[in-house]
């Protein structure tokens, strides 16, 4: 019994030592593709060229444990980097298979995104660039409008909360585009 036993346990042993190996490379690489979706973030506010990152970003999600907890936040701070990217740039929408993410990543970055492109909206206001600014408002409704369309469990996916976020955010961008709208005429 004691050679069965002591067989076991390092069969054991052996299987979550692999999985804590695994659970480390996955947080690493997490937290690389998390720092690098915020550089491309920023890169593309700032309107500078980030091929690189976004190709770094690849390899790093590619190579990802897709099941991994730490993974999931990366993936969506991916999606939102690459719609983002997809949407100032007059690209069409990556799919979730196209960017190798699971739909919930996908759909929680979508709804980061709406974010991201009310400072670009902003940004065009402040440069009293009202018609790309109402042309990116316009795909920020859009985005909010299929957000709002889930209705799940947060157990399957805790969208609600970004859901409740997203109205808000399209509602203060619809005011401050009006007060624009009204204060340069167009």
């Amino acid at each position: 019994m004691t050679k069965k036993l002591d067989s076991i346990l390092e069969d054991i042993s052996e299987r979550l030592a692999n999985a804590e190996t695994i659970r480390e490379t996955s947080i690493a690489s997490s937290r690389k593709a998390i720092r690098l979706s915020k550089n491309m973030i920023h890169a593309i506010h700032a309107g500078e060229d980030c091929s690189t990152i976004r190709e770094e970003m690849r390899d790093i999600v590619s190579s990802m444990d897709r099941d991994s907890y730490a993974s999931k936040d990366a993936m969506m701070e991916y999606a939102e980097a690459e719609i983002l990217y997809a949407i100032v740039n007059y690209e069409e929408l990556p799919t979730p298979a196209e960017l190798g993410i699971d739909e919930g990543s996908w759909l929680m970055g979508m709804a980061d995104a709406i974010g991201e492109l009310r400072r670009v909206v902003v940004t065009r206001l402040m440069d009293t660039d009202i018609d790309e600014a109402k042309y990116l408002f316009s795909i920020m409704d859009e985005l909010c409008e299929g957000l709002l369309v889930f209705d799940v469990p947060d157990a399957i996916l805790p969208i609600r909360r970004k859901q409740d976020i997203a109205r808000g955010i399209i509602e203060r961008t619809r005011s401050d585009l009006l007060n624009a709208t009204l204060t340069f005429g167009r």
